[in-house]
């Protein structure tokens, strides 16, 4: 304990014997130290509280409360873990059926869009689309010797003479693998038709596609599908006449490439159709049959 101390000032004044020796300005000064003893120095009387028995039984009441409370949380903790491992195992499977389910949905459309196709045609090529490997049968979206781009096929036909046509008979040669001249839709579609064919012949000759000027009063442009003719990428704006099937021209400018010439006239042609989604499971069925043309 740190002690309080307390400091005092005492003068004492020199005798007469020493006034003569002592300058009367000066003073003798001595410092006295007195020491005080506080109340924290005084001993502590230590306080004992009794614990009263209720007390004590309220206190192993307690604890035995917690430790329950602390059981059923666990047993609680380990239900419920069990029970997540089923339900996301059930869940995993669930998953698993529904994928497997809108799969087997996929090859249904696809077989459906498939008969759809083949039963609008008088003959199928299937040896066109499906070829035996090692692997089993593989079957392609599109044709053989055909260009994929997107959602349709394209075929250019880039032989030389006699293997040219009129436009007619160019028309008869796509419907066989149930297509169509080319119908252009967009410039991106012009654009990728520009970068397959090549100049041949003279500059005369191009390709036909699937546009060609209707008998009627007035002459209209339509398509093969029969759609009327909205813009158009002309070399020159044609004019009625007997001029009434239409060439892309091998031309540096996209956007002026169509030429209107006599549907009599010899040329290379370029069909266009949709891709076919074969399902996964008609592969395996053909694996065991042999391929043939209906």
């Amino acid at each position: 304990m740190e002690e309080d101390v307390c400091y005092s000032t005492v003068t004492f004044n020199a005798s007469d014997n020493e006034k003569h020796e002592v300058p009367q300005s000066k003073e003798s000064v001595l410092y006295a130290e007195v020491k005080r003893k506080t109340t924290s120095e005084m001993p502590e009387k230590e306080v004992v509280i009794p614990i009263s028995p209720s007390y004590r039984k309220a206190t192993v009441c307690l604890g035995l409360l917690c430790f329950l409370l602390l059981s059923a949380l666990t047993a609680i903790s380990i239900f419920n873990y069990i029970h997540m491992s089923q339900y996301n195992t059930i869940l995993v499977q669930f998953t698993k059926e529904r994928a497997a389910n809108q799969e087997l949905l996929a090859d249904k459309a696809a077989l459906n869009n498939i008969l759809d196709f083949i039963s609008k045609q008088s003959t199928f090529l299937v040896n066109e689309y499906c070829q035996s490997t090692g692997n089993g049968v593989q079957c392609k979206p599109c044709p053989q010797n055909w260009i994929q781009n997107g959602s349709n096929c394209y075929y250019f036909h880039l032989q030389d003479d006699p293997s040219w046509r009129t436009w007619w008979n160019s028309e008869e040669f796509c419907q066989r693998f149930g297509a169509h001249l080319a119908i252009i839709d967009n410039m991106e579609e012009q654009e990728f038709i520009n970068k397959h064919i090549k100049p041949y012949f003279d500059q005369y000759h191009g390709y036909w596609i699937g546009l060609h000027e209707k008998s009627e009063q007035p002459k209209i442009w339509v398509w093969t599908s029969g759609a009327k003719l909205e813009g158009g990428f002309w070399i020159d704006a044609p004019s009625q006449s007997d001029n009434n099937c239409v060439l892309s021209m091998v031309n540096n400018s996209t956007l002026n490439s169509w030429h209107a010439e006599r549907c009599l006239m010899f040329n290379r042609w370029i069909c266009k159709m949709t891709v076919l989604t074969w399902p996964n499971f008609l592969q395996a069925q053909m694996n065991h049959s042999n391929l043939s043309t209906f």
